[in-house]
């Protein structure tokens, strides 16, 4: 941290200057395609992965050889409020499903030859029920922040990131009931019994949070939780080491939202991958400016998504270099 600089002004100021893609590889991919036949496009809408992909890597070839599924997991204490459960001990549940019990995404992870990581964003301590206070200080929300930068020192190159976070769901439907407005239900609908809890929930706190709205990283630190800071960290990081990201569901989204209205280009290194059940996940990719690459019925955030459109791409990548031997 500079002199006499708070926490947010060093955040804001990595994303502002985050570095572009490389063009020439992007142009090489893009004479390679056009070698072939119109009407004969054996790659589709991956296509334009495909391209994205090399920019981010630097590559005319690209590959992915190191891929990193990288789930984030934290307690939220609204989840109390909404679910009426212990957050440390529902985060717990989740942490040991994803680690030791039978995640699905850990499989597929395991399939396409990825490294399975879960990252702990303090568990142990909720953060607070954003229907009374801010979730978290500003101080405690950049330190979400920087530790999830510690993401990109696995050396992956290609990041899915996930979120098995508990009260995140709650959590980011008031992030982006912050930041676009609109109606609470909008953002925080769906079924079940919490529905109405978790509706309320949103709309009591971002009225309560009102005076803070304008900025992006106050919205953040409002409702997001460790969590959720941690894989907006994660975004920074990925960005200034030149690491294309496949986003998964809601949640991880609702990260991604905080730095596109801190800055339209910073996710410019991110692909959507798909389209989940979860409501509002297609409202909030309109928002942030990207299509999904699939679209399966997937209603799960934990990163299942993203790891399946990773296998597909992957697989796009190989046929690209296939075909052009």
């Amino acid at each position: 941290m500079t002199v006499d600089s708070t926490p947010f002004e060093d955040i804001r100021h990595l994303v502002k200057t985050m570095p572009p893609s490389q063009q020439d590889a992007i142009e090489s991919v893009t004479s390679q395609l056009a070698e072939y036949v119109p009407f004969l496009q054996p790659f589709g809408q991956y296509a334009g992965a495909l391209k994205w992909l090399a920019g981010w890597q630097g590559r005319a070839d690209p590959s992915i050889d190191r891929p990193l599924v990288a789930v984030f997991a934290g307690s939220h204490g609204a989840a109390k409020t909404v679910i009426g459960e212990d957050p440390v001990k529902g985060a717990q549940e989740r942490v040991a499903g994803m680690t030791k019990g039978g995640a699905g995404v850990r499989g597929m992870a395991a399939a396409f030859g990825a490294a399975f990581k879960v990252y702990e964003m303090g568990i142990e301590f909720p953060s607070a029920d954003m229907t009374v206070e801010p979730s978290l200080s500003e101080r405690d929300c950049a330190a979400a922040i920087a530790f999830g930068m510690e993401v990109v020192a696995e050396g992956a190159d290609l990041i899915v990131l996930g979120n098995a976070g508990y009260g995140s769901a709650t959590a980011a439907a008031a992030i982006a009931h912050g930041l676009f407005g609109g109606n609470a239900a909008y953002w925080a609908g769906g079924s079940g019994p919490t529905a109405k809890a978790r509706i309320k929930a949103v709309d009591d706190s971002t009225t309560r949070h009102k005076a803070l709205l304008s900025d992006p990283l106050h919205v953040l630190r409002c409702f997001g939780g460790r969590d959720i800071a941690g894989m907006v960290g994660a975004l920074i990081a990925a960005r200034h080491q030149s690491i294309p990201v496949i986003l998964d569901g809601y949640v991880v989204c609702a990260a991604a939202a905080v730095l596109h209205e801190i800055s339209a280009d910073s996710l410019r290194h991110c692909y959507a991958g798909h389209l989940s059940a979860e409501p509002a996940h297609g409202a909030l990719l309109d928002r942030i400016e990207l299509k999904p690459l699939l679209d399966v019925g997937i209603g799960v955030g934990d990163g299942t998504g993203g790891t399946l459109a990773m296998g597909t791409l992957m697989a796009a990548a190989n046929g690209l270099k296939t075909a052009g031997q």
